[in-house]
């Protein structure tokens, strides 16, 4: 004899609700898998209701997927794919800067950490002049070396050696009121 009745479907991997179905069984058979009889809950707000198959009761699950949060150990942006409460290394508070970190309660700006990042970046751009009138000196000074110099090319070969001293003894420690040389023409 069949019995015709009213049942729940839900997902195989989260066993979420999906909603109600007309389903059949006879004596022989037991409803299909991932059906169920129980009336669910109703719908919540920031919740997802699930059944638990264990327990055969439907449950509410903390859904937070497609949240936009941030890793407070590296500051990257992580959107929720799970089901579940939000892991307490996340928090919905944006970092201000690549040299926040967190305190426990909000990001704060690790002074010293940027201070170190603007010094390395002036340190790159000293070793780039000096790599610029290196480039600028080596032709002129074969042309001297060969006795090949014209007068413009050892007055430029002096300014470029000038440059490159001038450069090489600039304090990169004073950043960011670094003041380099000037570029000869």
């Amino acid at each position: 004899m069949f019995r015709i009745f009213k049942a729940y479907t839900y997902t195989s991997d989260t066993h979420e609700l999906l909603g109600p179905c007309d389903a059949y069984t006879d004596e022989t058979h037991e409803i299909l898998p991932f059906h169920t009889e129980k009336k669910p809950l109703d719908k919540s707000q920031g919740f997802a209701v699930v059944f638990n198959e264990q327990n055969q009761e439907w449950e509410y699950q903390e859904d937070h997927r497609g949240l936009v949060l941030f890793d407070t150990k590296n500051r990257q942006s992580v959107t929720l794919e799970k089901l579940g409460k939000v892991p307490e290394y996340l928090t919905s508070s944006t970092p201000k800067s690549e040299f926040d970190v967190w305190d426990g309660e909000k990001w704060v700006k690790d002074i010293e950490a940027e201070e170190l990042a603007k010094r390395h970046q002036l340190e790159m751009i000293k070793q780039q002049k000096l790599f610029a009138a290196t480039d600028a000196i080596a032709p002129l000074q074969d042309a001297v070396d060969l006795e090949m110099a014209t007068e413009d090319e050892k007055k430029r070969l002096i300014a470029w050696k000038k440059y490159r001293v001038f450069v090489s003894r600039t304090n990169v420690s004073t950043a960011p009121d670094v003041d380099w040389p000037k570029k000869p023409a």
